[in-house]
């Protein structure tokens, strides 16, 4: 590396050419065209109930625990990432919990976070090797045979963890421990439907799976059923699901199925975080951004212009925008820090206008940064950085100056010893969807979590989930209101 006085025209030094970022966004499961989301999705997504890429081992409420609190941590994120080496990284999950109790993240921040990697080779006994709606799948997916279904871990119904417990009167609900079977006896339905049975029905409807909601959309859909079409004129084929299963439902059946559908739901709404699916779209960036300095041309792809494509744009985003405020009113408002920071930073430093010349030295640098960038984006969720190894990975947007981690700061992989390097953050709009309340004193609240895992992804035989490594960065007072006041770092590790 040439030594800093040395001094040569910058403008003829190469540039290592930076992989493009992963945008996730999140958005409502749709249950009436997809149904539930299943293992065989290969989705990402967050809250709701973790969906196990492995479902004969799947994690302890013992390994994922608050490390302040020692209670069942709760769900937050997981990720579907795949990636070509090794070749047991063919199928590959990042499952990332917390503490949902704010006060414990206050306390001290150290282990209110953990992440742990999953991943299976092609040819394995829960998934076919190839998918079945390829060309080849008949011959490839030949002699494969999958693991029975007995022989799946039981599950709690509270948080998802694997459940040896099971309920001691009907022996067919699961839980992690006592405290969580107490919970859905007292607080959900279990008392009103243990050691029930599903009203005799001459259907074969499976009772379990209907709702509320189902026989509200099969009445929807006999009233409005017209033709739909997409953007290019051609006419979007519809799929009625379930539509003549509720019809045949007496009224006792239907209050059975209605009474499984409101036990979830109260269990979900005390314990879990609303179930979204993320949406991953590339990070682009039209000239007007690049011309602005909202964006540099080493990271993301440029837009290609083309006629109408700012219409398009500012249409898009405004449909995003106006989702984005109607999920998060519903899921519990705007977090206080976010809604701090949004309001300063509009105050002091309007993107693109020339405030910031002004103001640059008064305020925390990196949430500039970081405040510019996501404005072109503003409702993403997360942000996807480790795409092509033979590209440098970009850098996390950190939210302050402050705790910016060194790299000593990230332990290498405990099982191969090989570096951990950045794979993605979550960003706080995520907070908006969260169903918190932001109003109470303890909750749940941060700036980013930066998610470090395994460079070479090793393989353990016989170790299902291997650790990785969660830093939480929170915003600094310098951003948020524009003051050089001196703060102790805001930066935790979690690790094991």
């Amino acid at each position: 590396m040439a030594d800093h006085d040395d001094h040569m025209d910058q403008d003829n030094v190469p540039q290592e050419e930076e992989a493009q970022v992963m945008l996730g966004f999140a958005e409502p499961v749709d249950l009436e065209e997809h149904g539930p989301l299943l293992a065989e999705d290969f989705c990402s997504k967050m809250g709701g109930l973790p969906i196990w890429l492995n479902p004969e081992h799947v994690l302890d409420t013992k390994t994922m625990s608050c490390d302040q609190c020692h209670k069942p941590m709760t769900f937050l994120v997981q990720l579907y990432s795949p990636e070509d080496h090794p070749e047991e990284a063919f199928h590959r999950v990042i499952y990332v919990f917390c503490c949902k109790n704010g006060a414990c993240h206050k306390k001290s921040p150290q282990g209110c976070f953990k992440v742990v990697r999953s991943q299976l080779g092609q040819y394995n006994p829960y998934y076919t090797p190839v998918s079945k709606d390829e060309e080849d799948a008949a011959e490839e997916n030949e002699g494969w045979e999958p693991l029975d279904n007995n022989k799946h871990a039981k599950t709690c119904f509270v948080c998802g963890m694997y459940g040896p417990k099971t309920c001691s009167r009907c022996h067919k609900v699961s839980y992690c421990s006592a405290e969580h079977q107490s919970i859905h006896w007292t607080k959900g339905l279990h008392k009103q439907l243990c050691g029930t049975q599903p009203p005799p029905t001459p259907a074969t409807a499976d009772l379990s799976e209907l709702s509320i909601s189902d026989n509200k959309a099969s009445k929807d859909d006999d009233e409005d059923d017209e033709d739909e079409y997409d953007e290019d004129g051609n006419l979007i084929e519809k799929k009625h699901k379930k539509a003549g299963i509720t019809q045949t439902l007496t009224k006792e059946q239907q209050d059975y199925a209605n009474k499984l559908d409101i036990d979830f739901r109260l269990v979900e709404r005390m314990n879990r975080f609303p179930e979204l699916e993320i949406i991953s779209e590339a990070e682009v960036f039209d000239q007007e951004a690049l011309e602005e300095g909202l964006a540099d041309e080493s990271s993301g792809d440029e837009q290609e212009a083309e006629e109408g494509w700012e219409e398009k744009a500012a249409a898009l985003k405004l449909k995003r925008e106006k989702k984005a405020a109607m999920l998060a009113k519903k899921n519990g408002g705007v977090s206080k820090s976010l809604e701090t920071a949004e309001s300063s930073m509009n105050a002091l430093v309007p993107v693109g206008d020339e405030v910031y010349e002004n103001t640059k030295t008064d305020i925390d640098s990196a949430f500039l940064t970081f405040q510019k960038r996501i404005a072109l984006y503003p409702d993403q969720v997360l942000r996807y950085a480790r795409m092509e190894y033979e590209l440098t990975n970009p850098e996390p947007l950190y939210v302050s100056n402050i705790g910016i981690p060194k790299a000593g700061d990230i332990p290498p992989c405990p099982d191969c010893g090989q570096e951990r390097t950045f794979e993605f953050q979550i960003l706080p709009q995520m907070l908006n969807y969260l169903g918190i309340d932001h109003s109470a004193a303890d909750a749940l609240d941060f700036g980013t979590v930066l998610v470090y895992s395994c460079k070479e992804n090793c393989h353990v035989e016989g170790k299902h989930y291997q650790h990785e490594v969660a830093i939480v960065q929170h915003f600094s007072e310098d951003g948020m209101q524009g003051t050089n006041m001196n703060i102790t770092p805001n930066v935790s590790v979690s690790s094991k």
